[in-house]
């Protein structure tokens, strides 16, 4: 792979860019009226990548980190908080990479499997994570810690739109 790597975060540094990756990502979602709200969300907080492993893709032309996967363990599973791509570098495998390093990530930590929650659509959530191999995740595997991130997801998305994926690591 070429033009970018994936340096670990550090910290601080980078909280600000990671917000506004984060934000713009956000915003494909205004295409679509049943979502548009979701792009008035604000961005995640600092508290919110404090609980998570962050790891980065930084464009090897201008040094600027161009995505990230916010990660943490999660009912003995490894939980995909957040993987984010900026607009202009969408298209580039970076995505692709970040979910690549997610599982290997995984599989250092001895998790089982990487969970995810997302949209059943649009094409750039559900459909994407299927493409890359994740499933619905079986009802009865959910442990409380993701069942608490869907019931209070719940209470903001409309939860028939919503889905729960998992792969093994």
């Amino acid at each position: 792979m070429t033009g970018f790597h994936l340096p670990p975060a550090d910290g601080d540094a980078r909280l600000a860019r990671l917000r506004l990756i984060s934000a713009q990502a956000r915003e494909r979602y205004r295409s679509i009226p049943a979502l548009a709200g979701v792009a008035d969300a604000p961005p995640l907080t600092e508290a919110r990548f404090a609980a998570c492993r962050v790891q980065i893709a930084v464009d090897d032309a201008s040094g600027e980190i161009v995505g990230f996967a916010a990660t943490r363990l999660l009912d003995g599973l490894l939980y995909l908080d957040n993987i984010s791509v900026e607009a202009d570098a969408s298209g580039r495998g970076i995505g692709t990479a970040l979910l690549d390093d997610v599982r290997a990530r995984a599989v250092r930590v001895n998790a089982p499997a990487v969970t995810l929650t997302t949209f059943r659509e649009p094409a750039w959530n559900g459909p994407w994570f299927r493409r890359h191999g994740f499933r619905p995740m079986p009802p009865e595997r959910i442990g409380p810690g993701l069942r608490a991130v869907t019931d209070r997801q719940g209470r903001t998305f409309d939860p028939g739109t919503r889905e729960t994926l998992w792969r093994p690591a």
